[in-house]
C-alpha cells in the first residue's frame, strides 16, 4: 500500500510538470508581447505618469483612466502616506496591461515622498562622513525599503559636484564638491542599492552642479570649456558607468560647449546619445528629468517635449505635461516618416527587458499594507539613522572649551530644537533660553538683559529660515551681531543646525570659543550633537564644501 502511495505521488508530481506552463525566456516574452501591442501602445510603455495622492480624487481617476486607456509604461509618486500608497499602487497595477515600472525619488529614503517613515539626511550630511561602508548601508536599507513598496527603481543617487554655493535646486541634495569623494560616495550608494535588488539612476546628467538657477523654473546654462566639463562635471559619470549603473537621468541644461542645438540636454542627442551612450558606452537606461519643468519646455510646444527627447536618445520619458498628447506627436512623427517604427520597437523592447528582469512578465501580486509602517521603521533603520548623524558632526572650531565642564552652563535656543535641549540637560543642570531666529533688536536686547554674566552659553542655531530652494539662507544682522557681541562677553559654543553654507553669514566664525557644523534640525542631529559637546562621542566628520577660506572643504577637527 505504501508502494501504491509513493508511486501515485510521483506519477502526480510528473503529470504536473508536463503540464505546467514553461517559463519563457527574456526573448520569448519580450518578442511576443511586442508583436501583441499597436503602435500607440509600444510608445506608451516609454512614458512615467506622476500620480500625486495628496491631490483630489478627480486627479487619481485622470492617472488611473490614461494607465488603463494608454497601457502606460511607469509611475513616479508623489506625497502621502505609505498604506495610503500601497493600496493605489495595486489599484494602478490592476489598470495596467503590463506591470507598470514603479519609481520613486528616494534620494534620501523613501521619505523624500512618504511620511511615517526614517528620515534619512541628505547627501550633504552624508559628504561629511569618513567611512562610506555607512553610504553603502544607506543605499542597502532604501533599497530594503523600496522592495517592500514595490518600487522598482529609485532616481538617486545624485552625483552632481555641486561646485557653485549659490545652486538653488541641489546643494543639500549633492556629496559635496570634490568629484572624487562624490564618486566614491556615489559608487558606495549605488552599489549598496543595486545589492539590494533596487535599480538606481545617476544624476543630472550631464552634471548640474555648477548652477545658479533652478530648471524646474527656468533653462540653467552651464558655460564651462569641454575639458573642464571633462574633468569636473562628468567625472562621476564616466567613473560609475564603468562600475555597473543602471540609469541616468538627462537634465534640462544648456550645455553649448557640448551642443550647438540650443537644446536642453535632455533633448539634444549630441549629449544624450553621442556622449552618453556611444563616447561614454552607456547601455542602461537614459531617463529624462521631469518633462513638466520648465527648463525642459522652455518657449516650445508642451507636447513635443517628450517627442524631443526621444529622438534625442532618452528611453523613459518622465511626466509630460500632457500624456495622451504627447504619444500623438511621436506617433504623428511615426507616420510622416520623422521616426522609424523600427526605433519604437527598439525602446519599446528595451523597457520590456527591463520589466523581464524585474520578474514582470509573471503579472503583479497585490502588496499587503497591513503593518507597512512596523516593516519600515525597524530598529536597525532607526538606529543607522542615528549613526549617519553621528557621523557626519563636523567640529570647525574648539578654543579648549570642548567638551563642556558639567556646571555654570547657559543654554540659549534658536528657532526650535527640543531633542537637543533634552539631551543636554541629562549632562548637567542648565539656565535656559529660547528666541525666534527673526527676533527684533527689542527682543535681542532683553535677551541680553536676562543672560547671567558668566558662564559659557551653547547656542543651538535651529530652524536656518530660507525659501524653496536649498541656498538664500538669510540670518539677520541683528542675530549675527547679537551672537558675535555675546562671544565677547562669554564662551559661545555654535552649533548650526542647518545647510553649511549659511555659516558664511558669520562674519569671524574663528572668534566663537567652539562652532559644530550638525547639517540639518533633525532629532538624530540633535541628540548626536549633545553627546558630543559633553565628550559622550567623537567628532568624526569633515567638511563636504568650502564655507569660506578658511574652512574649505576636507576642514574637520577629529576628536581622539
Amino acid at each position: 500500500m505504501k508502494h501504491l502511495k509513493l508511486l501515485f505521488g510521483l506519477l502526480v508530481l510528473l503529470v504536473a510538470a508536463v503540464w505546467a506552463p514553461a517559463q519563457p525566456t527574456k526573448q520569448q516574452w519580450v518578442q511576443s508581447t511586442l508583436k501583441s501591442m499597436s503602435l500607440r501602445e509600444q510608445i506608451a510603455q516609454l512614458f512615467v505618469i506622476a500620480c500625486h495622492p495628496q491631490q483630489s480624487e478627480e486627479h487619481i481617476n485622470k492617472v488611473l483612466e490614461t494607465i488603463k486607456n494608454e497601457h502606460l509604461g511607469g509611475i513616479i509618486w508623489g506625497l502621502c502616506s505609505p498604506t495610503r500608497y500601497l493600496n493605489l499602487l495595486n489599484q494602478m497595477q490592476e489598470h495596467a496591461n503590463i506591470p507598470l515600472l514603479v519609481t520613486m525619488d528616494a534620494e534620501w529614503g523613501v521619505a523624500m515622498r512618504l511620511d511615517s517613515v526614517v528620515n534619512f539626511p541628505r547627501q550633504l550630511t552624508m559628504g561629511a562622513i569618513q567611512d562610506n561602508q555607512l553610504i553603502y548601508d544607506f543605499g542597502a536599507e532604501v533599497a530594503r525599503q523600496c522592495r517592500l513598496l514595490g518600487v522598482h527603481i529609485n532616481f538617486a543617487p545624485v552625483v552632481d559636484v555641486n561646485i557653485n554655493p549659490n545652486n538653488p535646486v541641489i546643494s543639500m541634495r549633492s556629496f559635496g564638491e570634490n568629484k572624487y569623494k562624490v564618486t566614491e560616495k556615489g559608487y558606495a550608494c549605488m552599489k549598496g542599492m543595486l545589492d539590494g535588488g533596487l535599480l538606481t539612476c545617476l544624476k543630472h546628467f550631464p552634471g548640474h552642479g555648477d548652477t545658479d538657477k533652478d530648471s524646474h523654473e527656468e533653462l540653467p546654462a552651464i558655460l564651462h570649456n569641454k575639458q573642464r566639463l571633462n574633468d569636473v562635471e562628468l567625472y562621476p559619470f564616466r567613473e560609475l558607468i564603468k562600475r555597473g549603473a543602471t540609469g541616468v537621468m538627462t537634465a534640462h541644461l544648456l550645455v553649448p560647449a557640448l551642443s550647438k542645438d540650443h537644446m536642453p540636454a535632455s533633448q539634444s542627442k549630441k549629449i544624450s546619445t553621442d556622449l552618453l551612450q556611444k563616447k561614454l558606452k552607456f547601455k542602461g537606461l537614459v531617463i529624462t528629468d521631469g518633462l513638466e519643468m520648465r527648463g525642459a519646455i522652455r518657449d516650445g510646444d508642451p507636447n513635443k517635449v517628450a517627442l524631443n527627447a526621444l529622438l534625442a536618445g532618452n528611453d523613459l520619458l518622465e511626466i509630460p505635461p500632457d500624456i495622451p498628447k504627447s504619444i500623438d506627436e511621436i506617433v504623428k512623427a511615426v507616420q510622416n516618416g520623422k521616426v522609424s517604427k523600427r526605433f519604437i520597437q527598439k525602446k519599446c523592447k528595451k523597457i520590456l527587458e527591463t520589466k523581464y528582469d524585474l520578474g514582470l512578465y509573471r503579472g503583479f501580486s497585490p502588496i499587503d499594507p497591513s503593518g507597512i509602517i512596523e516593516k519600515l521603521n525597524t530598529v536597525e533603520a532607526k538606529s543607522l539613522r542615528l549613526q549617519l548623524a553621528a557621523t557626519s558632526l563636523t567640529l570647525l572650531s574648539n578654543q579648549n572649551v570642548l567638551p563642556l565642564a558639567d556646571s555654570d552652563l547657559n543654554y540659549l535656543e534658536i528657532g526650535q530644537g527640543s531633542a537637543f535641549k533634552e539631551q543636554l540637560f541629562r549632562h548637567a543642570s542648565i539656565n535656559a533660553f529660547q528666541i525666534s531666529p527673526s527676533a527684533t533688536q527689542e527682543q535681542l536686547d532683553s535677551l541680553s538683559a536676562l543672560l547671567p554674566n558668566t558662564g559659557t552659553v551653547v547656542v543651538g542655531y535651529h530652524n536656518v529660515p530660507r525659501g524653496r530652494s536649498y541656498v538664500n539662507f538669510t540670518i539677520d544682522e541683528p542675530m549675527l551681531n547679537f551672537l558675535e557681541e555675546l562671544n565677547s562677553r562669554h564662551p559661545v559654543v555654535l552649533l548650526f543646525f542647518a545647510n553649511p553654507y549659511a555659516l558664511a553669514n558669520f562674519k569671524d566664525l574663528g572668534r566663537f570659543a567652539a562652532v559644530v557644523a550638525c547639517y540639518d534640525n533633525s532629532d538624530e542631529a540633535q541628540i548626536s550633537a549633545a553627546k558630543a559637546i559633553t565628550g559622550a562621542q567623537k567628532f568624526l566628520g569633515k567638511l563636504p564644501v568650502t564655507i569660506n577660506p578658511q574652512y574649505k572643504e576636507n576642514f574637520g577637527l577629529i576628536t581622539p
